[in-house]
């Protein structure tokens, strides 16, 4: 697999200091915008004036493949250098025994998880809490579409990546909808099983059965009229650009704070938020050089 680093190093910023703009949450990057070629941006390194990497931002694929050799990659990015804290995507689901098992399970995410504790490095997620990305959604879409977004998307990935019947999802969902229904904005709808497929009735009439939602209607660059998720890739599109802000803006407060930052991200976020880190590391290298 080929990787696209964009590196910046503090001497490197001049010339891109003069071009910040005010406020560089506007160099995020839009997903209809994005068209991936050969030599799109995979990877992020930030560099302090003695090229020690102050960002160690890794694009990976969603694999649990133990063999996938991203995973040699983010060890040895790992032992590269000691850093302070360690970013994931997703939920903390915490981590298994071992290497192998962590990763057969849990993917990236947990590996990253696993590799911190091995040397008791603070963790923590890359995602906005869930409250307040259902409160930005909530302006744009219907609260009973954003409920059954997540549910379908959450049956959808169980079913295939956790190789999940009808049955297993049923009670899988069971127990997430006590988890979504105590979250105040989603707890007056879609509360039960029958709920979840009156909802999607309501939407799909006879096309399938909820559990059978298919992955190309959770893709943030997708058309919902050309998916037949009818609105789904728009939600997807809309909270993927929520949390790729937050994103950034997590990243350059940690930063800001001097803190060495090992993070991986599913691929597709990286150019995604590309431009807008490197405004803002431009900003903190302005800053410094000003008072100094």
């Amino acid at each position: 697999m080929k990787y696209f680093v964009l590196i910046l190093l503090m001497g490197s910023l001049a010339i891109f200091r003069a071009q910040i703009p005010g406020d560089c949450n506007d160099l995020l990057m839009d997903y209809s915008d994005f068209v991936e070629t050969d030599s799109t941006i995979w990877q992020i390194e930030l560099k302090d004036a003695a090229t020690i990497a102050t960002l160690m931002y890794y694009g990976a694929s969603h694999s649990k493949d133990i063999f996938h050799p991203q995973f040699q990659e983010i060890v040895d990015k790992w032992n590269s250098d000691k850093f302070d804290i360690a970013l994931f995507e997703g939920p903390n689901r915490g981590i298994l025994s071992t290497k192998e098992e962590t990763i057969a399970n849990l993917g990236e995410s947990g590996y990253v998880r696993y590799l911190a504790n091995e040397k008791n490095i603070p963790v923590s997620t890359l995602e906005p809490s869930p409250i307040s990305e259902i409160e930005y959604l909530s302006t744009l879409f219907p609260i009973d579409q954003i409920k059954l977004f997540f549910l379908l998307r959450e049956a959808q990935r169980v079913r295939e990546t956790l190789g999940m019947d009808k049955d297993q999802i049923i009670d899988y969902m069971d127990k997430l909808l006590v988890k979504a229904n105590a979250i105040p904005q989603l707890e007056n709808t879609i509360t039960t099983i029958s709920g979840l497929e009156k909802a999607y009735i309501k939407y799909w009439g006879d096309k399938g059965e909820w559990w059978q939602a298919p992955s190309t209607w959770f893709t943030p660059s997708g058309n919902s009229l050309e998916t037949g998720g009818i609105f789904t890739n728009e939600i997807n599109k809309f909270s993927s650009e929520f949390r790729n802000l937050h994103m950034v803006q997590l990243i350059s407060s940690l930063l800001s704070e001097g803190k060495k930052i090992f993070a991986v991200v599913g691929r597709n976020h990286v150019p995604m938020q590309a431009d807008a880190l490197a405004c803002e590391w431009g900003k903190l290298i302005s800053i410094s050089n000003d008072g100094n």
